[in-house]
């Protein structure tokens, strides 16, 4: 049986075919992967060890035209999820100060080390760098404006964002289109399902709310009927709502007011007076 992919998956595998045209952003997102997998590189040729089949090809592509070299191609033992071990030259260059660069760091950091919750469960996004792999990340989400958090969990540097707008946006700038729109779906079906249950949990609320006073209503009326069976004390108007009450014991305010043939607010009145008076009499807590 075949296991779905995740998220996570789905937005790697079209940031993967998403290929810069300008030099400058093909060494920028080439630059962030490295950084964010091993740390700041030396120049010295790296090792990058990447999961996934799709990134991997990206990669040497990226070194080829960016004037990078691919020094060896390995791929894992696994043949269920393989990993590939890649050893490479990076080119010189690392990007420029320009936005196109800052949106393909971000794509480059997300390939390497992203993490995206559902958008129907939760809005989360991070990316864990090393300690000494967070420069690039944090400098181009500042050109960009996206607000992205950090903080340290195991000698990580943690990227982190919460909330379905600014997730949205980082997504549509690293080019992620299609993923956009299923966040943007789940993040609409989400919120309806939230507002289906505040509703429901509401009338639920009421529900029990107009319960529990009928009862204590019905209450009142039956200890007022102990001492005088037949609740000739009352006036006229409160007797024929007690009648009423203790015939219809779960029935609301608009029910009883057109069973009156009276207002609900004078139901309501009269209702809270029987309840007063069997309260003054000590017959109720």
């Amino acid at each position: 049986m075949a296991v779905r992919a995740s998220f996570t998956d789905e937005v790697k595998a079209e940031l993967a075919n998403v290929q810069p045209a300008r030099s400058c952003c093909q060494q920028a997102e080439l630059a962030a992967l490295a950084e964010a997998l091993v740390g700041s590189p030396d120049g010295t040729p790296v090792t990058l060890r990447i999961p996934r089949n799709a990134v991997a090809r990206k990669v040497v592509h990226l070194a080829k035209v960016a004037g990078g070299r691919v020094e060896t191609v390995r791929k894992g033992a696994t043949e269920k999820r393989p990993s590939y071990r890649l050893r490479l030259t990076l080119p010189a260059g690392r990007g420029s100060v320009d936005s196109c660069c800052a949106r393909a760091t971000l794509r480059g950091a997300f390939l390497a080390r992203g993490l995206l919750g559902n958008p129907a469960d939760a809005y989360h996004l991070e990316l864990a760098l090393p300690e000494n792999g967070a420069t690039l990340v944090a400098a181009a989400a500042a050109r960009t404006g996206i607000p992205l958090k950090s903080t340290t969990r195991r000698g990580r540097t943690v990227f982190y964002l919460k909330g379905a707008e600014p997730i949205s946006r980082l997504l549509g700038l690293m080019g992620a289109n299609r993923a956009v729109m299923r966040f943007e779906n789940d993040r609409i079906l989400r919120d309806m399902r939230s507002q289906a249950n505040r509703r429901t949990n509401g009338e639920t609320a009421n529900l029990d709310k107009r319960l529990r006073a009928a009862l204590q209503q019905r209450e009142a009326v039956r200890r007022l009927q102990a001492r005088d069976a037949r609740l000739q004390t009352l006036a006229p108007a409160l007797r024929e709502i007690a009648e009423l009450r203790l015939a219809h014991p779960r029935a609301g305010l608009k029910e009883l007011a057109e069973l009156a043939q009276v207002s609900k607010s004078a139901v309501a009145n009269r209702l809270r007076r029987l309840v007063v008076q069997a309260n003054r009499n000590g017959l109720i807590d």
